[in-house]
């Protein structure tokens, strides 16, 4: 079974892990087309392609791009004509990508001219419904109606989908965490001092500043692991309490584990913002798609504490706390118990470990969107037909 996947973006580097796996499928050859995508997804690429004789990848130009407009749907491929992927005819064509991101429109229209009927999955991931503007709403629709089957991450991406017209099968996957690279490691010391760890980008819609006041509340070290706008005001953080707060620069998956496991805690403590940077009088708003560092953390043994916003609470369920975005002392609050409560943290790690193992392996969601894709090829395969045509409900699972 050829797969061909599209992946656009400067913040990929999880789908490399997702590619590693789906290439130990027997019966998966796996070509990837990127572009606008980071140095540490290229490097990634590069070694999986020489691990894997049966993945092949292409990174090609691209006009526009995330960094132009502050948005991955403004990307668009630069494909000459002749070039080897519109050549090798695949047996399925999955979209990582938005049903508005003009990459999208660029692979359904690659299927329509180069490899009619060829079945299409889409990933999806946006949680607020959200009205772009022209061109985006046209291509949007244009994509429900040629997408065979969605993937939506969460049940708040299912239901933007349903909101938006989409009314093809559609299955539930989320982002994943590899378990072969993520897991506890041996602690190396006793009696370090209380850590609480941060992984992201320092923005304000990440809630770093209400991170910092919680941690200097409660007198403990914080480890925060990226960078951002605001790095300068974590520098200043770290010169007025030296030694207690450390600052680590972005690292890839082979260096994060570790990092994690450094940790005693870690915090998302996301706020909602208005984004405003693809045209400024349309305000996009931002709340947590997912937190993929927080199922990375739980496959490491390590608790977590999230804000209410976006879909942190669904991630985390029973495997950590929960607080109101926004609200310092209630984040503090909750970093105090899990240091002062010893029996708590070890059993939200232990929930973690078996929420992360059951529900986010790689490995379980490649074996879920192989079968999929398998019964997409397959000619008695389910024809999309809207409820009220077909007099019943469409298919939905959840995986």
């Amino acid at each position: 079974m050829h797969v061909l996947t599209t992946v656009v973006g400067k913040r990929t580097e999880h789908w490399t892990d997702l590619f590693d796996i789906l290439c130990e499928q027997p019966d998966v050859t796996l070509t990837v087309l990127a572009a606008d995508v980071s140095p540490v997804t290229r490097r990634e690429l590069s070694r999986l392609a020489r691990v894997h004789r049966r993945l092949r990848y292409h990174v090609v130009p691209h006009l526009l791009g995330e960094s132009l407009t502050g948005h991955m749907a403004s990307v668009l491929f630069r494909i000459p004509g002749q070039h080897d992927v519109t050549t090798a005819r695949p047996d399925i064509l999955h979209v990582i990508g938005e049903a508005a991101y003009l990459t999208t429109w660029q692979a359904l229209r690659l299927r329509q001219r180069c490899w009619a009927g060829v079945p299409t999955s889409l990933y999806a991931a946006q949680n607020v419904v959200t009205r772009f503007p022209a061109p985006f709403p046209r291509i949007e629709r244009q994509a429900y109606l040629s997408v065979d089957h969605a993937f939506p991450i969460t049940p708040a991406a299912l239901n933007v989908l349903r909101v938006k017209g989409y009314r093809g099968p559609a299955t539930i996957v989320p982002l994943g965490v590899d378990t072969r690279a993520f897991q506890p490691l041996p602690a190396t010391a006793t009696g370090s001092p209380f850590t609480v760890g941060f992984v992201g980008r320092f923005e304000p819609h990440k809630g770093v500043h209400n991170l910092l006041r919680a941690a200097e509340l409660i007198d403990c070290d914080v480890l925060l692991v990226g960078d951002g706008s605001l790095s300068d005001d974590v520098d200043q953080a770290a010169a007025r309490r030296p030694g207690r707060v450390l600052r680590h620069r972005w690292v890839g998956h082979d260096e994060l584990p570790a990092l994690l496991n450094e940790m005693h805690v870690l915090a998302m403590p996301s706020v909602e913002v208005v984004q405003r940077n693809t045209v400024p009088w349309i305000g996009i708003p931002l709340r947590e798609q997912f937190g993929r560092v927080l199922v990375e953390a739980m496959a490491c043994g390590v608790p977590v504490v999230g804000s209410d916003v976006g879909e942190i609470p669904h991630v985390v369920g029973d495997a950590g706390l929960i607080f109101p975005a926004g609200d310092v002392p209630a984040l503090a609050a909750r970093l105090a118990r899990l240091r002062d409560e010893p029996a708590l943290t070890a059993e939200l790690a232990s929930r973690g470990l078996r929420q992360a193992s059951a529900e986010f392996s790689w490995n379980r969601i490649a074996d879920t969107l192989c079968t999929t894709w398998r019964g997409l090829r397959s000619p008695t395969r389910y024809l999309r037909t809207p409820p009220a045509e077909a007099g019943q409900p469409n298919r939905e699972a959840i995986a």
